[in-house]
């Protein structure tokens, strides 16, 4: 199932706002794959290079890989991703990756999206909906899913391009928090085990600089407490208010393979490659959104 799409795209143009290259596997992966089979144009668009997400192991006597060699890293893994995907074109708005905050007094740093005016990010942004000549755009719910700060930034972003653009329809990636509060870990728990920090707790400016520092050890849970606390935090999105949960069954073994490109973040070690197809189904199996405006090219695959 792996490869460009399976017929030649008739259909409108989909753009998917990421902050970093592997979000768009973990969260939307089927979906991208389905779209494309169905006839879409598919559009990935990350916000960041990740540059400060973990950096490839180094071969032995070899010094670990600063930021610019891990943003190089993960740019090539985004291109094979999307090959597995079949999205048709990568794009970079090429802010810096701001990284978790840990500690007291995180500021973001200069460069970052993080620090970016909103105004300047959205701009970008509405100019490649324009470019792309998008009908539709997805982005992530208003926590970020799990309360990163370059999620929450893409997040109202890329309401307000749309808004700008007159799209009719626009969907933001979530998780069904009490779904996965019953199957085995998702990989967004360990995020948010990490220290992330709820949207409500962020300014509502140009950028997130007045964001909560992690205080000590916040981020020091075990898988159960992670879990817990993912049902209780406010991330992601209980199952009532769900507007489409979207079966990718069919599109499973080309989301984890693009979800294994993506290995400098997503090992083979990782918790997600390591279950089995059962497990992996009823964990990653499912994507959801929350919808506003009419029913759009999402639904078609419902």
């Amino acid at each position: 199932m792996s490869g460009p799409a399976t017929s030649p795209p008739s259909k409108g143009a989909v753009v998917f706002l990421h902050a970093h290259p592997d979000d768009e596997a973990i969260f939307t992966g089927g979906t991208l794959r389905l779209l494309a089979d169905a006839g879409w144009r598919t559009v990935v668009v990350f916000a960041t290079g990740g540059e400060l997400g973990a950096p490839p192991r180094p071969a032995e006597g070899e010094a670990t890989a600063g930021p610019d060699e891990v943003a190089d890293v993960r740019h090539d893994e985004s291109q094979v991703a999307a090959v597995e995907l079949g999205v048709a074109k990568v794009r970079f708005l090429d802010f810096a990756d701001s990284g978790l905050p840990t500690g007291h007094g995180y500021v973001p740093a200069p460069g970052s999206l993080a620090a970016a005016p909103l105004d300047e990010v959205t701009d970008r942004v509405a100019e490649l909906l324009v470019e792309e000549q998008a009908e539709t755009v997805v982005t992530y719910d208003a926590h970020g899913i799990y309360g990163h700060p370059d999620h929450i930034v893409v997040h109202r972003a890329g309401v307000l391009a749309a808004t700008r653009c007159g799209l009719l329809t626009r969907y933001e990636a979530t998780v069904d928090r009490e779904y996965l509060h019953f199957v085995e870990t998702h990989l967004v728990e360990e995020a948010h085990a990490a220290g992330a920090t709820p949207a409500s707790l962020l300014g509502t400016g140009g950028s997130v600089n007045d964001l909560r520092p992690t205080e000590p050890g916040e981020g020091d849970h075990d898988q159960g407490a992670a879990r817990l606390g993912l049902a209780a935090s406010g991330f992601g999105t209980p199952t009532v208010l769900v507007d489409l949960a979207l079966d990718v069954a069919a599109a499973l073994p080309t989301k984890r393979a693009a979800m294994a490109a993506h290995a400098s973040q997503i090992p083979p070690t990782s918790s997600a490659l390591l279950l089995d197809s059962h497990a992996f189904a009823e964990v990653y199996g499912l994507e959801w959104y929350l919808r506003f405006g009419p029913p759009g090219a999402l639904d078609t695959l419902a």
